[in-house]
């Protein structure tokens, strides 16, 4: 006698028959989902490869890229930028902070002339945005927050002149034009001493343009003599800033003050004039003075 089926391994709710059309339907749908999720990762690996990948091979993307329709880009000179690879900098630029640009429209014919006056105007810039102490004594160290009136106009022609090895050998050769009757020696001691205002005044008149107390311009060194407390005289660099009555401001390191100011004449300074030190004037004193752009701290 034949047996039933066994239905042990069989839920009671689901009889035995020859084919299930819906489980037959939703293994197909799935089959076709699948089937499209395929056919778009192949379609986008084959684009990737064929135009992608032979962009990026043939540098076509940048082509695109630098075709801005402006051409090349500004090259500006490295003397120019206040050392401002790293920095702020003095000239540095001199590197550390950002330095703010040239503003004036009238005067920016001089900061597109000349490397020397950016360098200046970067370094002072710089001073001004580190907040420097100003003192009494000079600090040797081009990135100190601190120093005089002439480290100020050193600092700012850092990369362009060694000024105090330049003032030292120039006095060195020419010791009439600074009073002495001898050349002095050669000594840290005589460096040291012969690093004051008035020798760097001498300096200035024999490698620089004289210009007429009120007419400064942007870049230019000036001297100041302050007019409140002890009558001082201080070395500057004339900004591109104006006062309300259209006369020049300067970046100066005076010790009575806690940091560098950009000041007008009309707070405490009268003006006694200004020297115009350009690259035609850095390139001439380097050549008779046998010196190159930069020198060792300590040189003579």
């Amino acid at each position: 006698m034949a047996r039933p089926p066994s239905t042990i391994l069989r839920p009671a709710s689901l009889p035995l028959r020859p084919g299930n059309r819906r489980g037959r339907g939703q293994v197909w749908h799935w089959l076709k989902q699948g089937g499209l999720v395929a056919l778009l990762a192949g379609g986008g690996l084959y684009l990737g490869y064929t135009v992608i990948g032979r962009d990026l091979h043939q540098g076509t993307h940048l082509a695109a890229t630098h075709a801005s329709g402006v051409g090349d880009p500004v090259k500006l000179p490295a003397s120019a930028l206040a050392q401002a690879g790293d920095k702020p900098t003095a000239a540095g630029a001199a590197g550390g902070a950002t330095q703010a640009p040239l503003a004036s429209a009238g005067r920016s014919a001089v900061q597109a002339a000349d490397p020397v006056a950016v360098a200046l105007l970067s370094a002072a810039r710089d001073h001004l945005a580190r907040k420097v102490a100003p003192s009494l004594y000079s600090v040797e160290d081009l990135r100190a927050n601190a120093g005089n009136h002439l480290d100020l106009i050193e600092r700012g022609l850092d990369g362009q002149l060694p000024l105090r090895a330049a003032l030292v050998r120039h006095r060195a050769r020419n010791p009439h034009l600074y009073g002495l009757t001898g050349k002095p020696a050669l000594t840290l001691d005589e460096r040291k001493r012969a690093w004051t205002g008035d020798n760097l005044e001498v300096f200035l008149r024999a490698y620089g343009e004289l210009r007429p107390a009120n007419e400064p311009e942007a870049g230019d060194i000036a001297v100041l003599q302050r007019t409140k407390g002890s009558p001082r005289k201080l070395l500057a660099v004339v900004t591109d800033v104006t006062d309300d009555g259209g006369h020049p401001q300067f970046i100066v390191l005076d010790p009575a003050d806690k940091a560098a100011r950009e000041v007008s004449a009309k707070a405490g300074y009268v003006v006694l004039g200004a020297y115009r030190f350009r690259l035609a004037q850095v390139v001439k004193a380097r050549q008779s003075l046998d010196l190159p752009t930069h020198a060792p701290g300590l040189a003579l």
